[in-house]
């Protein structure tokens, strides 16, 4: 209990120090996650197939540097990598769906199959989505 209290007063003197409400915090610090998470991803899919996310890393990394510098061009930043962020979210939702498949030891056929189904919505995404693929925009 002790410890959560002192967790309490450091959170509120750093939104203080930060000039932000919690919502404001949680949404700033939520997109730096987000475009870190998704920059990584797409280094990790450009690793195995060099096609696709062949531009996507570095502009996400750009955008996360400049809204480390510009905090207030947060909205614009979010609305210029929404398909990467929306990109992220998808494969997190479909790991989080289909690993309890694997570790109840569903039989191997059926958990494969909604495992291939899971990551369909994002592998559609990413192969449909000019911000993502292989043509996509410097």
């Amino acid at each position: 209990m002790l410890n959560s209290i002192a967790a309490i007063r450091r959170s509120r003197l750093h939104l203080r120090e930060a000039g932000e409400s919690y919502a404001e915090h949680f949404r700033f610090a939520a997109t730096v996650g987000l475009l870190a998470l998704s920059a990584g991803l797409a280094c990790l899919i450009h690793a195995f197939v060099p096609a696709l996310c062949t531009r996507t890393a570095s502009r996400t990394i750009r955008l996360l540097n400049r809204l480390l510098d510009e905090r207030d061009q947060l909205d614009e930043i979010r609305s210029q990598s929404i398909d990467a962020m929306a990109f992220t979210i998808m494969v997190v939702l479909a790991v989080v769906l289909s690993l309890p498949l694997w570790w109840l030891r569903i039989p191997t056929p059926l958990a494969l199959g909604y495992t291939l189904l899971a990551f369909s919505i994002p592998a559609t995404h990413l192969l449909t989505n000019r911000e993502l693929a292989a043509n996509d925009a410097g």
